[in-house]
């Protein structure tokens, strides 16, 4: 039977230019398969562009080099203890298994300069890890893999589309996607196997009041496309979901500029206070808790105070933050009455609160309950404005350790693969139990192992 002239055959069909797409893609090219990529909005990257996207891989070279020993199963012991075994632990394994050759391919074969955040070994793993994606953070990675990906002769990159409805064979297989220009225009259908690759639904106000309302109160200032479109087209063809109760969280959103603050500065010893010049919560509670507080504050804001000592330090634990973060966001002065000028926070209630704290830290003791303190607050002193917000969702399409998306039934759909936020992640119940650097590896990881998936089904297909 001849081919349906209406219909343009690929390889494979990325719905999504985020990081695990544009992965998915080169991957897949350099092996010869013919991929095309769309994207609704006019950047690729999606959420990865404003944010560190520090990955979390075991056993690379990079550590091997710095003298630490590591590998796939300790990472995902690490994540399974950290969600609370929320994680399925074939999943946990097999995006694990994925963190060394990831890193290496993105420095060797796309030029990233990839760097082990070895003073920084990040929350709830159990040795250094993180490998920070460049100067630049989460836009450098975009930009290496946008790169690689629109230089590449099997690689059609088209943006300003719209993903419309998966299309499926008589077998119940996923065989293609109508897609429209997202303005005017004729629509048209693309025949393949489909990864998607669009993010997840932090953005919309009305699914996460629907599956996470506990972060349903909290804003959203990220990536605007994370609005469930993966959700909607899985669930479309029958594919089952996952955790889709699991909202991370941040309280501590930079504000002008939606960066989040992830270097460790309340470990150093940093403090919240309000437009009042005054603390009001546990700087170490949970993660929803402290956001909920700090979204409760006059203004909606807080400031994270903390000095020089603690800033050196995160600046060497955390290169994003050193690089974009602080200098986009942060300001410096020699004394508090000063820098309460900047943010016109009242001085007299700030050098009180700052004389109290520095007075608790040498008594170990504190009214608002904090128990962990990395020593007093002394001059010069930095400041950043923020506030609490939604940042990511972790829920999304089940999915097997190929990255094939599962039905009803728990079996994979054939043709049809998530990747990213639109895949369900490595993160706990709820708000707590994620790890950093898991969600820019898992991105990646099921990425590549859809790629390698859609690679070795076309090898062992027959010849027509």
């Amino acid at each position: 039977m001849s081919a349906d002239p209406r219909q343009e055959p690929a390889g494979l069909i990325v719905v999504g230019g985020s990081v695990g797409g544009l992965a998915a893609a080169v991957i897949a090219a350099d092996r010869g398969c013919r991929t095309i990529v769309i994207e609704r909005g006019k950047e690729l990257g999606g959420g990865a562009l404003h944010d560190a996207e520090a990955i979390a891989a075991p056993g690379t070279r990079f550590q091997r080099d710095a003298g630490l020993e590591d590998a796939p199963e300790r990472l995902a012991a690490d994540i399974l203890a950290g969600s609370r075994h929320h994680v399925e632990r074939e999943l946990a394994m097999a995006v694990a298994e994925q963190g060394a050759p990831l890193v290496e391919w993105l420095a060797d074969r796309c030029g990233l300069g990839v760097e082990l955040m070895a003073a920084f070994t990040g929350s709830g793993h159990s040795v250094p890890r993180l490998h920070a994606p460049g100067d630049q953070g989460g836009a450098s990675l975009v930009a290496a893999l946008a790169r690689a990906a629109s230089r590449h002769t099997r690689v059609s990159v088209r943006t300003g589309l719209v993903a419309e409805h998966l299309v499926r064979d008589a077998a119940g297989a996923v065989s293609g996607l109508t897609v429209r220009p997202e303005r005017r225009g004729a629509g048209q259908t693309l025949a393949g196997p489909v990864l998607l690759a669009c993010g997840g639904f932090a953005a919309s106000d009305a699914l996460v009041a629907d599956h996470c309302p506990a972060a349903a109160a909290l804003p959203y200032f990220g990536w605007p496309g994370s609005v469930g479109e993966a959700l909607r087209l899985g669930v479309e063809v029958g594919a089952q979901t996952r955790h889709l109760d699991a909202c991370l969280v941040t309280p501590l959103l930079a504000m002008p500029g939606a960066l989040a603050v992830t270097a460790p500065l309340v470990e150093l010893g940093a403090i919240l206070i309000n437009q009042a010049g005054r603390r009001f919560a546990d700087e170490t509670a949970e993660r929803l808790v402290l956001a909920t507080a700090v979204r409760g504050q006059p203004g909606h804001v807080a400031y994270l105070l903390f000095d020089e000592r603690m800033a050196a330090a995160a600046r060497a634990a955390d290169p994003f933050f050193g690089r974009i973060v602080l200098p986009r966001t942060g300001r410096r002065a020699m004394t508090l009455e000063a820098l309460s000028k900047q943010f016109e926070i009242d001085a007299e209630a700030l050098a009180l609160t700052v004389d109290t704290f520095n007075g608790n830290v040498e008594l170990g003791g504190d009214p608002l309950g904090r128990e962990r303190f990395g020593g007093p607050l002394e001059a010069p002193f930095h400041a950043i404005r923020v506030t609490g917000a939604r940042w990511r969702t972790f829920g999304g399409l089940a999915i097997d350790r190929t990255a094939h998306v599962l039905d009803a039934a728990g079996q994979p759909i054939p043709g049809l693969y998530a990747a990213g936020g639109a895949a369900e992640g490595l993160g706990g119940d709820g708000t707590e139990g994620w790890l950093p650097g898991t969600d820019a590896l898992a991105a990646l990881a099921l990425g590549r192992l859809a790629a390698l998936d859609v690679v070795a089904n076309a090898a062992a297909e027959p010849a027509s």
